[in-house]
């Protein structure tokens, strides 16, 4: 058995099509169950029978037959209506030779009709349709479109066609699709929804070729098995590889809901077999107990990059997670337990270079409610055991007490803390020793004022200047012998100068005696309270040297680096935001982003460009423009100008008409391990018959994580 799935009514853009050619208007003055006849003659020859002759037109609320003749039996409550017959209702309009109702047994037969659907744009005729019974109607001889009057680009024909509103589903037989009158496919039998209900059938195929695969044809197809279970199973013919299935499986229940994918390839030009399989699953379980897990595993480290429609998500990382989370909350604290490890794709990768597994890990943070309005004793506890090949393993237990004043208002804050950070170590094969501990203080105060003042010649802007100054100190403790599980540097943003710890994760604790200085400027539209405009500057100014860090080295810089960060919005669809980092003993820019994103009305444009000293400088520019209510453009020009390749260039036209819709790809993606060196190209194309096949997905799914701000024009 073969399924077809038709695009929904409700998810079909008809614009591009002509005006519909009917447009039912429900008569005026009519009772509901009240029927009125016109007709230029009418006769009765007994009182079992009335004819009608000449422009008869018999209307009920939501119906209206009109003929040249027209024949009532009272008693069975038949109608015959013969010559010019044409029935109209919101949905349909019917035209043929002849018309047969019988109301009692709600059946209706017309002969050699042809006919209009409304709301799907679809039109057609057949031998007869025949009405079964308030849900079913049966179609012989069909031939079906949803191409306007004037076009030949596709057509069905199929020997029977019985709808069924009550399930929301036909059933076809024998059915061929002709484009441009040649016969393109055959089916023996398939189904396809008559409403928004989901329904099994055959997405839309893509046809492509890239360099690493070879030609390849993809064919979805989803399986409706139940209201709250699904399946799509997508075979993919690579011509380099061999042959694909892929399988994603959605299921929803009252506490349960999850996914499991799978897909398999005997690749041979791998020599090997590949496949990914994973499983998502969320529940409520008693108590109020959410549980999530997430089970992942891959056969190669090329997997992701070679079938990047598999999983997209996971196209751009290194190791792949693996969890089982406990959670639970109540008013003021939250807790967790969570199982952790992570598959490293990369094989080669050397075991200090792999994240450790939590097995497991629980924590338990507590916020009581303010004492006094402004007292706050927040508490953090965790404790972990760290598993990880040929390294130092053990269990972790932290815990942090803080006291905190949060004092603010309008104009200003003042926000003391004080924290006590209590960490124990039970370690195996740590040359340091198998026991640690370590307890530090840490005090931070956050202070700043807020000025605001009316900006612009009509005082439409509300502008604000918000100096901001950030203690802290922590004494120094020497925790060389700790080993480092889950810790690294903070990145250099604005927000995480004013953090009381500069190392992510509990391992390190940074010695500190600092004084952070920022300064905030910000402009609000007055009328609509939208921020227009956010510029930060910051820099730590330091009274003693670090001693702590990853790598046993001293910091001995006076002072931080000065970061600089604006975002500024002009209108909700443009957003220019820049980042620059600026060393001061060195005079010199050695972080920078910039970037620019519009996004409105189907346009979309984005400009960036990004370099960090010594590692990468990048620039790209994308667009997606609709050329006009047809055609959609969309390209994207990645490069790094530090090795001077090609990070990803992509070319692509869509085109829609009233009936069906074309889309192309073409691709340019850099391998990032051979820093660029080598290039994968690729082109896909996909076709969309309109009001019979559903828009495919892979071709959107790359464009919407490459262009930000792309949405589908079908």
């Amino acid at each position: 058995m073969i399924w077809l799935r038709p695009g929904f009514a409700a998810e079909t853009d008809w614009s591009l099509c002509h005006v519909p050619s009917f447009e039912f208007i429900a008569p005026q003055g009519l009772e509901p169950g009240e029927t009125r006849i016109e007709a230029q003659t009418i006769a009765s020859e007994n009182n079992e029978s009335i004819r009608l002759t000449g422009n008869v037109m018999l209307t009920r609320e939501q119906q209206r037959i009109e003929a040249d003749d027209m024949l009532i039996i009272k008693s069975s409550e038949q109608i015959t209506a013969t010559g010019n017959v044409r029935f109209y209702d919101p949905d349909q309009r019917i035209a043929g030779p002849s018309l047969r109702v019988d109301n009692i047994a709600d059946q209706a037969q017309f002969e050699q009709p042809k006919f209009q659907l409304l709301q799907q744009h679809a039109r057609g005729q057949a031998e007869s349709i025949e009405k079964l019974d308030e849900y079913r109607s049966r179609y012989s001889e069909l031939e079906y479109t949803s191409c306007d009057p004037d076009k030949r680009t596709w057509k069905l024909r199929a020997s029977e066609l019985e709808i069924d509103r009550e399930s929301g589903r036909g059933e076809a037989t024998h059915t061929t699709l002709y484009v441009q009158d040649v016969p393109f496919l055959y089916l023996p039998y398939f189904q396809f929804p008559v409403d928004d209900r989901r329904m099994s059938g055959i997405l839309t195929p893509e046809v492509g070729y890239s360099d690493t695969t070879g030609g390849s044809v993809i064919l979805p197809v989803y399986w409706n098995q139940a209201p709250n279970y699904d399946m799509t199973i997508t075979p993919a013919w690579f011509d380099r590889l061999g042959l694909q299935l892929t399988t994603e499986n959605r299921y929803l229940f009252t506490r349960h809901q999850g996914e499991l994918d799978l897909s398999y390839l005997d690749d041979r030009d791998y020599g090997e077999a590949r496949w990914f399989q994973q499983w998502r699953h969320a529940t409520t379980l008693p108590f109020d107990v959410r549980a999530g897990l997430l089970l992942a595993e891959v056969s190669d480290d090329d997997f992701f990059e070679d079938f990047g429609t598999v999983a997209p998500e996971y196209n751009d990382i290194a190791h792949l997670q693996r969890y089982l989370r406990l959670n639970r909350e109540g008013e003021s604290w939250q807790s967790e337990l969570l199982w952790q490890d992570y598959q490293t794709l990369d094989e080669t990768t050397a075991p200090e270079n792999r994240p450790y597994s939590s097995l497991p890990r629980f924590s338990f943070d507590a916020q009581p409610e303010a004492w006094q309005g402004q007292l706050l004793l927040p508490t953090q506890f965790e404790w972990v055991s760290f598993d990880r090949d040929d390294s130092v393993t053990g269990a972790r237990t932290h815990l942090v007490q803080s006291v905190s004043w949060n004092n603010r208002n309008s104009w200003y804050f003042l926000e003391p803390d004080l924290q006590l950070a209590f960490t124990d170590y039970r370690l195996d094969n740590n040359p340091g020793g198998d026991s640690q501990n370590r307890a530090l203080p840490t005090l931070g105060i956050d202070s700043g004022l807020i000025f605001e003042r009316d900006a612009g010649d009509l005082g439409k802007w509300r502008q604000t200047l918000e100096p901001r100054l950030y203690f802290l100190y922590t004494p120094f403790e020497d925790q060389d012998d700790i080993p480092n599980f889950d810790t690294s540097v903070v990145a250099n943003t604005y927000s995480n100068l004013f953090r009381n710890n500069r190392f992510t994760g509990s391992d390190r604790i940074g010695d500190a005696s600092q004084v952070t200085v920022g300064l905030t400027s910000r402009l609000f539209d007055k009328d609509s309270g939208r921020e227009l405009l956010n510029a930060r500057a910051g820099q730590i100014y330091y009274f003693e040297d670090r001693r702590v860090s990853l790598d046993g080295t001293r910091d001995t810089e006076t002072r931080s680096d000065l970061i600089a960060e604006l975002d500024f919005l002009p209108s909700p669809a443009l957003t220019l935001t820049t980042r620059l980092v600026y060393d001061p003993d060195e005079s010199n820019i050695y972080d920078r982003d910039f970037s620019v994103n519009y996004a409105e009305n189907g346009y979309a444009g984005n400009l960036a460009y990004y370099f960090t000293e010594d590692e990468l400088e990048q620039a790209l520019a994308s667009i997606a423009y609709p050329i006009n209510p047809r055609w959609q453009m969309v390209a994207k020009l990645h490069h790094s100008l530090r090795f001077d390749e090609t990070v990803e260039n992509l070319l692509g036209f869509s085109y829609e008409s009233c009936c069906w819709g074309l889309k192309i790809l073409a691709g340019q993606i850099g391998d990032k391990d051979t820093d660029y060196a080598e290039i994968d190209n690729s082109i896909f194309v996909e076709f969309t018959f309109k009001g019979l096949g559903q828009a495919g997905q892979n071709i959107d799914t790359q464009l919407q994580r490459s262009i930000p701000g792309y949405r589908p024009a079908f």
